[in-house]
């Protein structure tokens, strides 16, 4: 109960701000649309130049999961110490564990939605504009899964980075900075996939699930060691 009620006074704290409105929706529109208009100038290709860029156009919502956190995760800690409004979450009886998950769950659920909602957006206008519909198999099981089940690995990943450099970092501009680490792990599709070392299968989302799996573990073992709230404020002050 008292991690919804964090959850939900961030979100209503967090989307009053213009910068990270306009950063949770700006980029999933910019990628969501240039997705589609890959699709759209495809469309008088053969069957085989078209899912060909409908596969290229999909390895965008492998992005999409990582680079939205960044700007919620990182605002979360820096971001509300320099608007003062930290010390008073810090002096809540919220467990450490509590405030540093329950600010990773603000930044993952919003970037995880808006990637689904994008996506189905775009498959939605692909049907329309691609003569026949989407090109048959391309929307493959492991495609399927690198969107509906990495993204929510990718994006906790992206926010448990950020969080960490957030409560280390005493400058937002930094932390911004040093958060663009957290892309790393939506590069490796990107570079495997792209340059074709490889073909989108089970086998290969099913070894980067298990990673961020056990980089997740890691990452929130470690970011609840280093949110120490004593320090946070005394090292600030």
């Amino acid at each position: 109960m008292r991690l919804k009620v964090l959850v939900l006074k961030e979100w209503a704290e967090l989307f009053r701000i213009k910068m990270v409105l306009f950063g949770c929706t700006f980029m999933p529109l910019f990628m969501g649309g240039f997705a589609g208009y890959m699709v759209w100038q495809g469309r008088g290709l053969p069957p085989e130049g078209q899912a060909a860029l409908f596969n290229a156009a999909l390895l965008y919502f492998l992005i999409l999961p990582v680079m939205i956190p960044v700007t919620l995760a990182v605002y979360s800690v820096v971001g509300e110490k320099e608007q003062g409004t930290l010390e008073p979450l810090l002096a809540t009886p919220l467990s450490d564990l509590e405030l540093f998950l329950g600010k990773s769950i603000v930044a993952v659920v919003p970037a995880v939605l808006l990637t689904w909602g994008v996506f189905g957006l775009f498959l939605i206008f692909a049907s329309q504009v691609i003569p026949g519909g989407v090109p048959e198999g391309v929307l493959s099981l492991p495609w399927l899964l690198s969107i509906f089940a990495l993204s929510p690995l990718m994006a906790l990943f992206a926010a448990l980075v950020a969080m960490i450099i957030s409560s280390r970092s005493t400058d937002s501009r930094a932390a911004y900075q040093f958060a663009g680490l957290a892309v790393v792990p939506s590069l490796v599709p990107l570079i495997v996939y792209s340059a074709r070392l490889t073909a989108v299968d089970l086998k290969f989302v099913g070894i980067e699930g298990g990673i961020l799996l056990v980089l997740n573990a890691v990452l929130l073992f470690l970011g609840v060691k280093i949110f120490q709230r004593e320090e946070i404020l005394i090292r600030w002050k």
